[in-house]
């Protein structure tokens, strides 16, 4: 048996370790939308923001409840008096030097314990209602932040996705431009060609410079902002950035009154109507201050005197009617404005439902918009695919020329790009189709990664 060095083992274990990290690294950086979505998820402040805020409002209801449930209330009491009175004057009937009283210094002790268990409390118990309420609403709160957090990272991984492609087709494009150049040139030397044509293709190559280069900014923008969402830098999969523009998808279902029936499904108008709920509830609790109260007192009492005369011990139960009467108009005043809010909570549905509504429309005639573009793409791309093949086909039969070959394939990469742009605008508009009709969750992602995976026909 041969045994390893211990320096070589050291290397080996280096070797590996860093092989291990690499790959780490790989599997951090090269990310789908929802492994993405899962960082920003544990990441993106905006978001644990509204999850506390949320934990912070449901207490409301606990708070409220508390007025409806029992109180107890314990009480000591040390008390030292100094008097000078009756019983401490030495020529009154009532001095008896044995008395502690007489003698003027009395300690105190008292220990009471009371129990106040409302009975009916009308304002309270709709106002712990309203709470209640009030909670459910900040549940939508948060459910709603957690979907735009979706609709975010999800619009900002496309626009990542759509600048690296136009990335690597514009290389494509200026290579292919190149050596058209390259062509051009050769081909004026040769006096077969003309000053003209090697300018414009000069022309072409300096544009197709100028959109890499924008095309690398917006890359590195796009990416910036896509770490503010997840902490880290995310690079999409290199399979993705070269064949998304040779996908062929099928995203959209249903008519467009399906996906407006779907609208009350949006946690925005969910979360109104429990505002109106809760308003509602809060012009019962208000209205509920002019009724009358009823509780119960259960008190005992243990006071310890040096004085034998104040020595007591008490149990008392006791039933409180309180009935306001006159406040000086603030109940009323209280009424009026639950009541105007709720007015106000109303509309804020109407106007809600009437924007989701739009939005939705706009979103679905866009997809479909977009859909009849990328089926128009489609055609075209399978067209310069054909006319490429062929031009290929003929200069390998020394029946064209090399710049028929290098033109097909400009026009192709030139489709491409078209194709990616579109297929972005049409995600886009999914996206917000899905967010407006509460129907937008981490699935959506799933099916996205899993239609970007697909390998291209």
């Amino acid at each position: 048996m041969q045994l390893i060095p211990r320096s070589h083992s050291k290397a080996l274990l280096a070797i590996a370790l860093v092989c291990t990290v690499t790959s780490a690294i790989a599997e951090e950086t090269k990310q789908g939308f929802l492994s993405t979505f899962e960082s920003a998820f544990s990441h993106d402040p905006r978001l644990k923001q509204a999850f506390h805020k949320h934990q912070a409002e449901r207490e409301d209801a606990n708070i409220s409840a508390a007025n409806l449930l029992p109180s107890v209330q314990i009480n000591a009491n040390y008390q030292y008096e100094n008097s000078d009175n009756i019983y401490t004057d030495e020529n009154s009937s009532f001095y008896e030097q044995s008395n502690e009283r007489s003698g003027g210094e009395l300690i105190d002790k008292i220990y009471r314990v009371t129990i106040q268990q409302p009975l009916f409390n009308y304002s309270a118990y709709k106002g712990y209602q309203r709470d209640k309420a009030y909670a459910a609403s900040s549940a939508l709160r948060y459910e709603r932040s957690k979907q735009e957090l979706i609709y975010k990272v999800a619009e900002q991984y496309l626009r990542v996705l759509l600048a690296a492609h136009e990335v690597f087709l514009n290389e494509k494009k200026l290579t292919a431009l190149e050596l058209k150049q390259s062509q051009a040139d050769r081909a004026q030397e040769l006096g077969v060609g003309d000053q003209l044509s090697v300018l414009k293709v000069k022309a072409s190559k300096d544009l197709a410079r100028s959109d890499l280069l924008q095309a690398k900014s917006q890359l590195s923008d796009a990416t910036t902002l896509l770490s503010n969402y997840t902490g880290t830098n995310v690079h999409v999969p290199d399979e993705w950035v070269q064949n998304s523009q040779d996908i062929n998808l099928e995203l959209l279902t249903g008519t467009q009154e399906d996906w407006l029936e779907k609208v009350s499904d949006n946690l925005s108008i969910k979360e109104a109507r429990k505002n109106i709920l809760q308003e509602e509830l809060n012009l019962s609790s208000r209205k509920g201050e002019h009724f009358p109260t009823l509780k119960l007192n259960i008190g005992y009492l243990d006071r310890r005197s040096d004085d034998e005369f104040r020595v007591r011990e008490d149990m008392t139960a006791a039933i409180e009617f309180s009935m306001p009467l006159y406040s000086g108009g603030r109940t009323q005043a209280n009424i009026r404005k639950a009541r105007s809010r709720l007015l106000a909570s109303q509309s804020q549905l109407d106007y809600i439902i009437s924007e989701k509504e739009q939005q939705i429309k706009l979103s679905y005639n866009r997809l479909i918009s977009f859909k009849e573009r990328l089926e128009a793409l489609v055609e075209t791309r399978e067209s310069s695919k054909g006319y490429l093949e062929a031009a290929e086909r003929q200069l390998s039969l020394n029946l064209g020329q090399q710049i028929s070959v290098l033109d097909a394939r400009t026009q192709l990469v030139d489709t491409q790009i078209q194709f990616a742009k579109t297929l972005n605008d049409y995600l886009l508009s999914d996206l917000i189709l899905r967010l407006e009709s509460g129907d937008l969750t981490e699935q959506r992602l799933h099916e996205y990664d899993e239609l970007f995976s697909t390998p291209s026909n």
